[in-house]
């Protein structure tokens, strides 16, 4: 019987890794365009290869400059994971991903993540993946289940900004999360103070630019990134942030960024000229508690 299962995983494997090629040309016949056939296997193989690469994945640590063309006409992800998973440190402890942007093989497989005890939390059931290290939790940011001092890390990747806004438009069909609450992130700043242990983590991205309501989520600009840091309060903070331009990502600063506008793939499906999927810029900070 061991043989026959081992037999069936091969298969299935080959057959997943045909099915993602197929993708990727799809992607790349197709011209490349953000969110067309193909675009999340691209993607997401391209954050593979970066977080496989020392060289690579060290301009995110030492805050380096980033390879020509880097990301181009590719989301915010592609630079959030890296920086993410440049500062989390390999080794052991207890890490929460608050919105389940980790929820990935390709990511949990990583050096950083494996041997972590992770919890990742959002409001809704999506995919599982069944580790012994990961476990899932439904509900709330604002009001977790969770004891006081918890977690050495706590990872929220761009989730603030959704956080109080209309997440019956992609995330859950539950009406109580149909909100206009643009101070609701508050809560949860709050609420991951509570649950960092102290000289804790918090490792936050957030789109940034001119403010903008979209509905489903708000683009963060100085104000809100100031009462961010506010709210959390942290002992030690620094802020990287990333720019979006027509040849890719980049290294960028607070001022550069400050009039940069977030695409809205759901409110048009004619790209601008500088191919960018989302947001054109995202400000990343580590705070510690």
């Amino acid at each position: 019987m061991s043989s026959v299962n081992s037999l069936f995983h091969f298969l299935r494997r080959r057959y997943k890794d045909f099915e993602q090629q197929r993708e990727r040309r799809a992607y790349l016949t197709g011209g490349r365009l953000p969110w067309t056939a193909g675009y999340w296997t691209f993607r997401n193989h391209y954050i593979r290869d970066v977080l496989a690469a020392p060289d690579r994945l060290a301009a995110f640590t030492v805050r380096g400059s980033l390879p020509p063309n880097y990301g181009e006409r590719l989301d915010e992800r592609t630079v959030e994971y890296p920086w993410v998973l440049a500062r989390v440190g390999t080794g052991g402890g207890r890490l929460l991903d608050a919105g389940s942007t980790l929820n990935f093989d390709f990511l949990l497989d990583h050096a950083s993540l494996r041997e972590k005890s992770i919890v990742i939390t959002t409001l809704a059931p999506e995919g599982f993946i069944e580790r012994p290290n990961v476990s899932y939790l439904y509900g709330d940011l604002r009001d977790t289940i969770l004891r006081d001092a918890i977690f050495d890390t706590i990872v929220c990747i761009s989730t603030l900004e959704h956080v109080g806004m209309n997440n019956t438009m992609l995330y859950t069909a539950d009406t109580r999360f149909k909100e206009a609450d643009f101070f609701a992130y508050r809560a949860v700043l709050r609420e991951f103070q509570r649950l960092l242990k102290p000289g804790g983590k918090l490792l936050l991205t957030v789109p940034y630019g001119r403010y903008e309501d979209h509905g489903w989520l708000q683009q963060f600009d100085a104000d809100r990134i100031a009462d961010v840091l506010d709210c959390f309060a942290p002992r030690t903070s620094q802020i990287t942030y990333y720019r979006y331009l027509p040849d890719g990502w980049h290294l960028s600063t607070a001022a550069e960024c400050a009039d940069c506008r977030y695409f809205n793939i759901h409110t048009t499906r004619q790209h601008d000229p500088d191919y960018a999927a989302a947001a054109r810029a995202v400000a990343c900070i580590e705070a510690t508690r």
